[in-house]
């Protein structure tokens, strides 16, 4: 693989990969660089580099330039703080746990990167931004969400000062991305913080903006994914809780029996009332069955856990139903992108067509417990369910976020997709929780989607403390929105105003719990 080389205009020293151009690092003189290398050939990677002296471990970059579509780096940028009144809650926002591993990020420094040429045929760099670091920030950003793999490694790592995107820059891809509302939304919570400054002049660059659309990026186009070479012997447990959902559950075992590759072994954990409790028994599978008089969605699936003997952990909820091909499919997604956890779609009868960003093969910002498969040593490091959500919402968000700040790769591929029925019984149902889901607070005037208590919890163990503050006031503010005609949306707003005191305090008593659990959780952990 040929890796060619765009060093500083002042760099001296040799380059066995490829070839060497100089730019100057400006946003107009990377673009002409790099419209050069193109005309000769676009095929293989770029090495952006402005150091002096190149990186102690620069002979892994052999090892980089293998797969399709990635881009690496060893030098970040400083995160976009705006991005947290706009989009306070993803993973991309959160922090790894240790920066000495691999993880994957977005804040890709120009300044010492590692580039597939085709991730560059599109366009490279968007001159309206003031800023190399914002207009790299935009770039790679758009990349991410097309599908591009994107990773920093410290075998890369050069000491260079974290480059900060400037308020202009900032305000321009909150534009890009989220549109003229959440802009202002962002220019108004800075006003009422205090942050006067910020908040003036994100207000005049957005009235400057507003006609202004991004440049568009390709989404990346994965046929090959299912040719992928399965592991040899593949060990897969299927791990499936159940709560009085029998008749799903029944349905759903038929449906394994038919995979195309068969599971080592399919551990059901029944939680049902002793009461109402059925035998679990389906000829042609490896059926293993635990029973537990307490319910709960963290203790049932880690006494699963304990139990199972695959190499891979395939989970699924007693209420989906799965085509013939899903483990298969889990397996090929992984072996593709190298991958240490593969995400599918799961989809609801009648809920539509999927937002955009979730019809395409990219790097996770999820993981489902309905239809998520990962490499079980993964969780020695990651660890099992926090029992704290047991009873609560968040428990696979939970974990996703570890194993994402651990530095594992998450792959989401929508084409692997089940169908989920959310049963109006039993689940999480069981304990008074997911009464008022998203979709019945967008549908129905008198319904408000506050968070649950352990929704704030994991925001306490994964967020800044403005990113939960925005969060809240994203949740009170989603209470005044409805699907519908104008009576219904007038509708709404009124019976939100009418109930907003009280929204308001039941979500300070939530928080407030919410922190007495963190505070006794952390407490326990350290003691």
């Amino acid at each position: 693989m040929t890796i060619d080389l765009i060093a500083d205009a002042s760099w001296q020293g040799e380059w066995p990969w490829g070839k060497v151009y100089k730019s100057d690092f400006s946003i107009l003189a990377l673009q002409q660089v790099v419209e050069q290398i193109l005309d000769q050939s676009s095929v293989g990677y770029l090495y952006f580099y402005k150091g002096d002296v190149l990186p102690e471990g620069i002979n892994c970059i052999g090892e980089c330039a293998v797969k399709p579509n990635r881009i690496y780096t060893g030098h970040y940028i400083a995160f976009p703080d705006l991005l947290s009144y706009s989009v306070p809650l993803s993973f991309f926002n959160f922090k790894p746990f240790d920066s000495k591993k691999e993880y994957s990020t977005w804040l890709v420094s120009l300044e010492n990167c590692l580039i597939d040429k085709a991730l560059l045929k599109s366009y490279f760099l968007d001159a309206r931004f003031d800023s190399l670091a914002g207009a790299g920030a935009w770039w790679t950003f758009q990349q991410l969400f097309s599908g591009a793999i994107i990773r920093y490694t410290p075998r890369l790592k050069y000491q260079q000062e974290i480059q900060p995107i400037p308020v202009s820059d900032q305000m321009r891809i909150i534009q890009y991305f989220m549109g003229l509302k959440w802009g202002l939304w962002t220019c108004i919570r800075l006003l009422i913080t205090g942050k006067f400054f910020s908040g003036f002049k994100g207000t005049r660059i957005l009235l400057r903006l507003k006609s202004q659309q991004p440049l568009p990026v390709n989404a990346i186009d994965y046929k090959g994914w299912r040719q992928a070479t399965l592991p040899a012997n593949p060990k897969v447990s299927v791990l499936i809780p159940t709560v009085d959902r029998y008749p799903y559950l029944f349905k759903m075992l038929e449906q394994l029996k038919l995979q195309t590759l068969k599971p080592l072994e399919i551990l059901v954990i029944d939680q049902t009332q002793e009461e109402s409790r059925r035998a679990i028994t389906m000829e042609g599978l490896p059926l293993r069955v635990f029973t537990m008089l307490e319910a709960g969605q963290c203790r049932s699936r880690n006494l699963g856990l304990q139990h199972t003997t695959g190499d891979y952990i395939l989970f699924l909820d007693d209420d989906d139903e799965v085509y013939p091909e899903l483990i298969e499919d889990h397996l090929r997604n992984l072996a593709y992108f190298d991958a240490d956890v593969s995400c599918g779609l799961c989809q609801e009868p009648g809920q539509g067509e999927a937002p955009k960003h979730f019809r395409m093969i990219r790097m996770a910002d999820i993981f489902s417990t309905n239809n998520g498969m990962l490499k079980r040593k993964l969780l020695e490091q990651a660890g099992n369910f926090d029992m704290v959500y047991d009873r609560g919402q968040k428990a696979d968000g939970d974990l996703g976020a570890r194993l994402y700040r651990s530095g594992a790769l998450l792959v989401m591929n929508p084409e692997i997709k089940v169908i989920h029925h959310r049963a109006p019984s039993g689940g999480l149902r069981k304990h008074n929780v997911r009464k008022v889901t998203y979709a019945s607070s967008r549908n129905t005037v008198t319904h408000f989607r506050l968070p649950h208590v352990t929704e704030l919890y994991f925001n306490l163990k994964n967020l800044t403390k403005v990113q939960q503050r925005e969060y809240r006031w994203h949740s009170i503010v989603g209470t005044f929105s409805i699907r519908g005609n104008m009576l219904k949306k007038l509708l709404k707003i009124g019976w939100a105003l009418v109930c907003l005191s009280g929204n308001l305090l039941e979500l300070r008593r939530r928080s407030n719990m919410a922190s007495r659990i963190y505070t006794e959780t952390f407490t326990k952990a350290t003691s």
